[in-house]
Parts: C-alpha cells; sequence; structure tokens
C-alpha cells in the first residue's frame, strides 16, 4: 500500500497506480485496486515491517499440536505464536 501511497503522493492517476502495483507486488488487479482506494485515504505511508521468512524446525508431536490446538483456540497464526513465544524468551536472557 505504501508503493501506491507513494506514486499517488507523485501525482500519478489512480488507473496507472493500480496498474502498476498489480505489476509490481504480482497481485490481481481487483486487489490493487483495493489497496489504492485505501492508499488514497492515508495520511502518511504505513509503518513498514520486517519481512519475513520460511524458517523450518523440528518440533515434537505433542508439541506440535498443541501449538495448533492452542492457535485454532486463540484465532491466532502459528507464526504469531511462535514469534511471541521466541520475544519472551530472548527479554528473559535466554535462559530457561
Amino acid at each position: 500500500m505504501n508503493w501506491a501511497f507513494d506514486w499517488l503522493r507523485r501525482g500519478l492517476a489512480a488507473p496507472e497506480v493500480t496498474k502498476r502495483l498489480a505489476a509490481e507486488a504480482h497481485i490481481s488487479h481487483r486487489q490493487a485496486f483495493r489497496y489504492v482506494e485505501e492508499a488514497q485515504e492515508l495520511d502518511s505511508p504505513l509503518p513498514t515491517v520486517d519481512t519475513k521468512v520460511v524458517f523450518s524446525v523440528k518440533l515434537p508431536q505433542a508439541l506440535v499440536e498443541r501449538l495448533h490446538q492452542y492457535a485454532e483456540s486463540t484465532g491466532q497464526t502459528l507464526s504469531h505464536i511462535v514469534s511471541q513465544a521466541l520475544w519472551a524468551l530472548f527479554r528473559r536472557g535466554g535462559r530457561v
């Protein structure tokens, strides 16, 4: 959405921004249109977030099952739960 915001701020017309956004972000024209609509309402760019990468680990099956149950019951993603747990561990100094 920040690309759309920037292009709009530079004076490009919304249809051109939609076309560019769809191509650059590899998203549908319809999704790009929605992002451009939202970008037109922004006063400033959205804050950026850290890029996420895939990271595979081997865990005991019981732990993975509990993780899935917890995610389902709370509505949180697995990534969010694991990220929060790791940040909590690092805040404690990494010691159990």
